[in-house]
């Protein structure tokens, strides 16, 4: 009965103990739970590097956007500039070929001046035409002459106005006495033409009547006519000439009887032997193929 205190110490001791023990289990699993615990901080920070490249794949995004951007400016600034150049190009090129017509109808106006007349600055009077013709190396009378107030489009024969002359030598490209002389060989090519060769004769016409606004011409300037443009191209042209002095019926021709001239020309022999009577050939041709007929039978 004594021994039952020291017995119920000894049993205390080992309770103690392992109460401890389990406080320590404890302990240990709060740590172990702690320690697990802190491997959330750890899985945090593994995020980071995956937060940061996101944010540097933007980074470069933006920079690849605002490189774009750049270059797109720069392009446009490119094309800007390049269209500014071709602009301003293209204004300097439009400027220097106004300035070549305006050097080039200076050069025609002079030309005029050195011709025109003393007592009428708007026109080229016979004194300058003879003078021109000289410094051209031709004469007054010459076909090319004509040719050239053709060209001119010169309304009264012996005058060219200024506006003829600067305006036809300017569609000819002509702006000196040099390359007005150099083009009198094409003058003369003109004539060789058909349809030019029809339009000088019809022209010589209406250049020579006194007043343009008379539709007949007299019998002698259409002679002098018929001797320019025709001269030896035509067998007939001398015995037309001759017939139309000396018959008593007619003191002028008009623009059909001069175009029919032209026609008769080309188509009739010299001797009249294809002449029909019964054509459509003016009276006037009727009556020079039986004068030609009686006074050349052959």
């Amino acid at each position: 009965m004594g021994n039952n205190p020291s017995k119920k110490s000894t049993a205390s001791t080992p309770t103690n103990t392992n109460k401890k023990k389990n406080e320590s289990t404890t302990n240990t699993g709060n740590i172990t739970t702690n320690n697990t615990s802190t491997t959330t901080p750890q899985n945090n920070v593994a995020v980071k590097p995956e937060t940061n490249q996101t944010s540097v794949n933007n980074v470069n995004n933006k920079v690849s956007i605002s490189s774009n951007s750049n270059n797109n400016s720069n392009n446009n600034n490119s094309n800007n500039n390049s269209n500014s150049n071709n602009n301003s190009s293209n204004n300097i090129g439009s400027n220097n070929n106004n300035n070549k017509i305006e050097d080039k109808g200076k050069r025609i106006e002079d030309f005029f001046d050195k011709y025109k007349d003393e007592d009428d600055n708007n026109v080229i009077g016979p004194d300058g035409i003879t003078r021109l013709c000289k410094d051209l190396g031709v004469e007054p009378e010459d076909v090319v002459v004509l040719v050239l107030a053709w060209h001119l489009g010169a309304k009264q024969m012996g005058y060219f106005s200024k506006a003829e002359f600067t305006q036809g030598l300017s569609k000819l490209n002509i702006d000196s006495l040099q390359k007005l002389q150099q083009h009198l060989p094409s003058f003369k090519k003109d004539l060789d033409n058909p349809n030019n060769f029809k339009d000088i004769y019809r022209f010589a016409f209406i250049f020579a009547k006194e007043n343009e606004n008379n539709k007949i011409l007299d019998l002698e300037s259409a002679c002098s006519m018929l001797q320019l443009v025709l001269a030896d191209r035509y067998p007939h042209t001398e015995k037309l000439q001759e017939f139309l002095m000396q018959q008593k019926s007619y003191k002028v021709l008009n623009m059909d009887q001069w175009l029919s001239i032209l026609e008769f020309s080309k188509v009739i022999n010299a001797n009249c032997s294809n002449y029909d009577e019964n054509g459509a050939w003016p009276v006037l041709l009727d009556e020079y193929s039986e004068w030609r007929k009686q006074t050349d039978p052959k």
